[in-house]
């Protein structure tokens, strides 16, 4: 037993992949997603418009509650009808309407908040900063109460009393997910997680058996190029893909009442462009791995990220800039970003052109490593 003990060890030192997923994977995985674990939103971004937007930003300035409020622009020539506009172009996280003319009224009548439901938590802590406000205007007015009740009975005159209503519903509209429905901003997200398993995980075992049986020293001698072998053997998951996308947009439709208030069109060519960049790593992980064992493992190096770093789980905007940017580089986030946008925002192609370019560079770089290693295989008779 001792020597059967010392040649696993032995052998275990020589598999350094497995090595490195036994130590150096929990270690980072520990810190990376320790620190991207994280549901509060600390900061908040706003736009002020209307005619009164710049006094009421330069009063908020004198409220604790709105240390965290960074607003970002004040126009006043918006109004309550770009509300909406702003906040389906994700131009900040909240418009705040000021066309209350009287500056003495609490800041629940002066102020009118609108914010973007599809964001579910940082719409949670913007509510909740504009009811501190609110209620911190409320104690102020308290404190102001004595004086005012001294002066009226001085003059002779009743004091003017009013109680600002402190009820969110109030004084903020919450747009695109009135009731903060949590399916509404998950499925949109979900469809991308089963078009990433399905291109990632089912691919690379797929094609990796062609090296394991043998088969793909046959795929070698065929008159045809790598890039054409590629897509002969996505073409099925592809296809497969498109019905599960499908399948799913119409469940969660159906069963959560998921609305769908943008365009087909749209949703379509991002959900193509996304397949052929989580194809194309599949085909990539596949053509480095010598075993099914293997491409699982890769798969799933692959696919956990995503789950944890791209915003379907934790908000980007709560996790340290350094944790942010992977989950930049990774093509769920922004296949979530057009998929929320154009299903329960409604956004159009002007305010989500940007992370569409961004998958269509990735499809073009994972679909040219892919072929570039697909080539190389297929050179030397299918040997890794």
């Amino acid at each position: 037993m001792r020597a059967l003990i010392i040649k696993e060890f032995r052998e275990l030192a020589r598999d350094h992949r497995t090595l490195a997923m036994l130590v150096v994977l929990p270690i980072l995985l520990l810190v990376i997603f320790g620190y991207a674990a994280n549901f509060s939103v600390d900061r908040v971004t706003a736009i002020a418009v209307g005619p009164n937007a710049q006094e009421l930003v330069d009063d908020l300035a004198g409220y604790e509650a709105a240390e965290d409020l960074d607003i970002e622009v004040v126009d006043t020539e918006l109004g309550a009808a770009d509300a909406e506009v702003l906040l389906r172009d994700r131009e900040a996280n909240a418009v705040i309407l000021a066309d209350y003319s009287d500056s003495g009224a609490p800041l629940s009548e002066r102020m009118r908040v609108y914010l973007d439901g599809s964001s579910l938590f940082t719409t949670q802590t913007a509510q909740g900063m504009f009811v501190a406000l609110a209620a911190e205007d409320m104690q102020q007015q308290f404190d102001d109460l004595g004086d005012r009740i001294a002066e009226a009975f001085a003059t002779g005159s009743p004091p003017e009393l009013t109680a600002p209503d402190l009820a969110p519903d109030e004084f903020v509209t919450v747009l695109f997910n009135p009731d903060l429905k949590t399916s509404w901003v998950m499925v949109p997200g979900l469809i991308g997680l089963i078009l990433l398993f399905i291109g990632a995980l089912i691919t690379s075992i797929g094609l990796v058996r062609e090296r394991e049986t043998g088969t793909l020293e046959q795929l070698a001698v065929m008159p045809l190029p790598p890039s054409a072998i590629i897509f002969g053997k996505i073409t099925p998951y592809f296809l497969l893909a498109l019905i599960d996308m499908a399948v799913i947009t119409a469940l969660g439709w159906w069963l959560f009442s998921v609305p769908f208030a943008g365009s087909w069109l749209l949703f379509s060519l991002a959900g193509i462009v996304f397949l052929f960049v989580v194809l194309g790593i599949g085909v990539l992980i596949s053509s480095v791995s010598h075993n099914t064992g293997q491409a699982i493992q890769l798969a799933i190096l692959f696919v956990v990220p995503q789950v944890l770093l791209s915003g379907l789980i934790f908000p980007l905007d709560s996790m340290p800039i350094g944790v942010r940017w992977i989950g930049y580089i990774l093509p769920l986030t922004w296949f979530r970003e057009i998929t929320q946008g154009v299903m329960v925002r409604g956004a159009e192609i002007d305010s989500l052109w940007f992370p569409l370019v961004i998958l269509t560079i990735m499809a073009v770089l994972a679909f040219g490593a892919a072929t570039w290693r697909m080539r190389r295989s297929l050179s030397h008779g299918g040997a890794r």
